[in-house]
């Protein structure tokens, strides 16, 4: 980005130079050549360069503005002397005569400028008679941004009188000044008719350098603030393109191009630039010069000044500007004045943006005393001082443009150097994330083996379990069959009146059953703990899963169970193990009696419905409940309600059951108050 903006530096310097040079040479007459000599020339050879005028312009004050050309010749004695080619009044409502004396030694076609063109209103009465003209023998021109621009095509930038110049007789002039709503200033200046066309086309180019020089610092200045958005880019473009508005009616091209037929068009037009610029300048010089950060009372007074600007901006709306100006001028002085002196207090030797910026703020100020106190009438300036801010405001663009661009250079190499920081610090984070990786992969890979060595314990254990488990199944089995076989021996062989004997051995029955059906249970559950655990679905009725388990449950639990089946459950399908799914069932009911707390035969329902396409397998007992906190992490393996401490159990069994019902692709649902009881509810889809 810096590079892209010193590819234009040389360029501007160019224009700086040649338009500072330019302008010099066009805002001083009779700079070409001196005096003496050069008037004896034309004397011979008649006029065919410019005639200073210096000492040949007198002034007369009209405070009434009613004083006609036959009071003026009457009041010659009134008139005084000038020093230099024209006058400056500054900001008042009287007006002005000026008679301008042209030797006779000279003769020729002439013309005479006169500058600014901003002016209100100008009347010159050129006179065509020898000895002491009386009115009729003047010819009047009407000129001033007032009234139309006049169609002698000589006329553009400045007001332009053409003069018949005789060796035999004085030429003299007369021109009234007045300003409805400007500064009345006005200044003269006399050449040849032939060197008119060198003249134009020296202004306008030197205009058109420094419209230009202006314009590509306003692109530099947008480019800064596309790369890097920060608001003193831009309020700089802004306060540059309100300097050259204010040009564009300084030096005549608003009354050429926008206000050809007069009116007060252009006085609205040049004073609502000023105040425009007054609006901008202080917001960028308190942006470039980060005064919030270091003088923010030094801030407040330079957003009031933007606020006096607004308020200039409604008096030449209202045509009061000549009101206003006097003191706005003062003010921009001021402000001016703070910003050099804080540009120079925070100026830095070893910092080349803040060296910039207090030398663009002095140079500026310079210029910009020099042209209001020249405009405004403070004290007798010459003329060509009031394009000093025209220069120096190109100076001064041009120096905080470079400003900002060392500011951006500085922030690209900080850039840099953090970017090769960052990479440093990423390539040394990059080294010592490859060495934790390297570190934690081994101890992954540990934990792994460690891991894996525990699981293969784990699954020996659990298949030596479920081996110990069918050996003690299959011995038991035997004396169990042959026990029940002697039993139904034995009770054959009794007397049918024999009830007390039949009822003993009844029992040793029920006995034997729940024997065998405990072994069988446990059997099961182990090898679902185990890596067996692979349900093996088929389309079952959900009314014949509860009442398979219900049986079962009969013979292993000491329990008044109460089975409720809906009728609609009695139609109900699902894909489910049935054998697990029943076990899931004996662990509620085992659950369910375990921590009953209602004497020997605890009264336990289990439940089931069909709702739309789910079933609902509930058990409910009256027991001692499950606190509430302990809900939530109740079927976490090997998990137990903190109010069953005194009652046996592993806390596998909510835990088994919580996976079966998973395997089913259902949910389970607790809800439980403590000492009251729980419901524990599978709800599991139902087959389509």
């Amino acid at each position: 980005m810096a590079k892209f903006a010193n590819r234009w530096w040389g360029l501007i310097v160019v224009l700086l130079i040649a338009s500072i040079t330019l302008l010099a040479n066009s805002a001083r007459p009779g700079s070409t050549h001196e005096n003496g000599p050069h008037e004896q020339e034309l004397a011979t050879n008649g006029l065919v360069d410019e005639l200073p005028l210096d000492g040949r312009i007198s002034v007369l004050i009209d405070p009434s503005r009613d004083m006609a050309l036959k009071d003026i010749l009457a009041a010659g004695e009134r008139f005084k002397p000038v020093r230099g080619s024209g006058v400056n009044l500054g900001y008042v409502r009287d007006a002005a005569w000026l008679r301008i004396r042209i030797p006779n030694a000279l003769s020729g076609q002439a013309l005479l400028s006169l500058t600014p063109n901003f002016v209100d209103l100008i009347d010159v009465h050129v006179a065509d008679a020898a000895g002491e003209p009386e009115v009729d023998d003047f010819t009047h021109y009407a000129m001033g941004d007032h009234r139309p621009f006049p169609s002698d095509e000589v006329s553009g930038l400045d007001n332009v009188v053409p003069l018949n110049l005789r060796a035999d007789r004085e030429g003299i002039v007369y021109v009234r000044i007045a300003s409805v709503n400007s500064s009345l200033n006005i200044s003269a200046a006399l050449y040849s008719a032939a060197r008119h066309t060198y003249r134009v086309t020296l202004i306008s180019f030197a205009a058109a350098l420094w419209f230009g020089g202006m314009g590509v610092m306003i692109l530099i200045q947008l480019v800064f603030y596309h790369f890097e958005r920060k608001a003193s880019y831009l309020l700089l473009a802004f306060s540059t393109f309100a300097a050259m508005l204010v040009y564009v009616g300084n030096l005549g091209f608003s009354r050429l191009l926008f206000f050809p037929d007069g009116g007060n068009g252009n006085d609205l037009f040049t004073g609502g630039a000023a105040w425009l610029g007054l609006v901008v300048a202080p917001l960028a010089a308190s942006s470039i010069l980060e005064m919030r950060a270091r003088s923010p009372w030094l801030h407040r007074i330079f957003l009031g000044g933007s606020i006096v600007g607004f308020v200039g901006i409604i008096f030449v709306a209202f045509d009061a500007n000549l009101s206003f100006a006097p003191y706005g001028s003062l003010f921009i002085l001021a402000l001016a004045t703070l910003a050099m002196l804080f540009g120079l207090r925070e100026m830095r030797r070893d910092d080349a943006g803040t060296v910039l910026r207090a030398v663009a703020y002095l140079i500026v100020w310079i210029g910009l005393v020099a042209t209001v106190t020249q405009r405004a009438g403070y004290w007798l300036l010459p003329n060509w001082l009031a394009h000093s801010y025209t220069v120096s405001c190109l100076i001064q663009t041009l120096l905080l443009t470079a400003s900002l661009a060392v500011r951006l250079r500085a922030a690209e190499a900080m850039n840099r150097s953090m970017s090769k920081e960052a990479l440093v610090a990423a390539q040394a984070a990059e080294q010592r994330a490859n060495a934790m990786v390297r570190e934690r992969t081994v101890e992954l890979a540990d934990a792994k083996r460690v891991a894996e060595d525990a699981l293969k314990t784990e699954l020996e254990s659990q298949a030596q379990q479920v081996q110990f488990l069918e050996v003690i199944s299959h011995q038991y089995r035997t004396p169990l069959a042959a026990i029940r076989s002697n039993v139904d021996s034995i009770g054959l062989s009794l007397p049918q009146d024999d009830i007390d004997n039949r009822q003993r051995l009844d029992r040793v029955r029920r006995g034997i059953i729940r024997l065998v059906e405990t072994l069988e249970l446990n059997l099961s559950r182990s090898r679902l703990q185990g890596p067996s655990f692979a349900p093996q679905f088929a389309c079952t009725l959900l009314c014949d899963v509860v009442s398979s388990a219900a049986f079962r449950a009969q013979d292993l639990f000491p329990a008044d169970i109460i089975t409720e089946i809906d009728p609609q459950a009695e139609r109900a399908y699902l894909m489910a193990d049935m054998p697990m799914l029943g076990i899931a069932i004996i662990n509620l009911l085992e659950n369910a009696v375990k921590f009953s707390n209602s004497g020997d035969r605890p009264r336990v329902i289990l439940g089931c419905r069909a709702a739309g396409d789910e079933g609902e397998i509930a058990v409910t007992d009256g027991g001692i409940g499950i606190p509430v906190n302990d809900i939530d992490r109740i079927m976490e393996r090997a998990v137990r309600g903190s109010n069953a401490s005194s009652i046996d159990g592993s806390g596998l069994g909510l835990s088994l059951v919580q996976r079966i019902v998973a395997a089913h692709n259902g949910r389970v649902a607790i809800e439980s108050t403590e000492g009251s009881g729980t419901t524990v509810r599978l709800i599991v889809p139902l087959a389509q």
